[in-house]
């Protein structure tokens, strides 16, 4: 697949041993191509809420093994190619609450009741579980950058809406392949 962008850089900070504000990553993370037709990095990943601050283990260099994670925060990177239509879209739910923050391109966001959500840069779209998908049907690529934060699954007339519409194996991406 295409990489339409760079790369995304990502800066993290920390601490040395005397208190002060330092430095700890400085570098690029790959964003790959995923059999879902759309290239993703995870540029950061908690596993606890609150999340501690103290140490520094870079969360890259373990697997993402999901869009979302039970106990923490992800952030992604999302590359959307140019021309996908709603025929090629992956309809999915997660048990997440989603920041999805459009930085470069147009895309459509669609729930399950038909409505299309129109995009443009800047606009962002907060995701509550809901079934939804994404498209692009411009002659450029897109880029989102998600914000993936723990949540409950939707309880709606005693009925749990959990996380549906995707395979695992397809989503991983970062770390090491196990």
């Amino acid at each position: 697949m295409t990489a339409w962008f760079p790369d995304p850089r990502r800066i993290v900070t920390g601490h040395n041993e005397q208190g002060k504000a330092v430095v700890v990553a400085d570098g690029t993370v790959p964003c790959v191509p995923t059999p879902l037709g759309a290239n993703f990095a995870v540029l950061y990943e908690t596993h606890e809420f609150p999340a501690s601050n103290d140490e520094w283990v870079d969360p890259t260099k373990v697997r993402t093994k999901d869009l979302a994670n039970g106990k923490g925060v992800v952030l992604r990177v999302v590359d959307i190619p140019p021309n996908v239509e709603k025929a090629g879209m992956l309809f999915h739910r997660t048990e997440s609450l989603d920041f999805g923050i459009l930085f470069s391109g147009e895309v459509i966001c669609h729930l399950d009741d038909d409505v299309e959500i129109h995009m443009k840069p800047g606009d962002v779209c907060v995701q509550r579980g809901t079934i939804h998908g994404w498209t692009n049907n411009t002659d450029k690529p897109a880029r989102i950058y998600f914000i993936l934060s723990a949540a409950k699954p939707v309880e709606v007339n005693g009925q749990s809406l959990t996380a549906v519409g995707y395979s695992k194996k397809d989503i991983e991406s970062g770390g090491q392949s196990n």
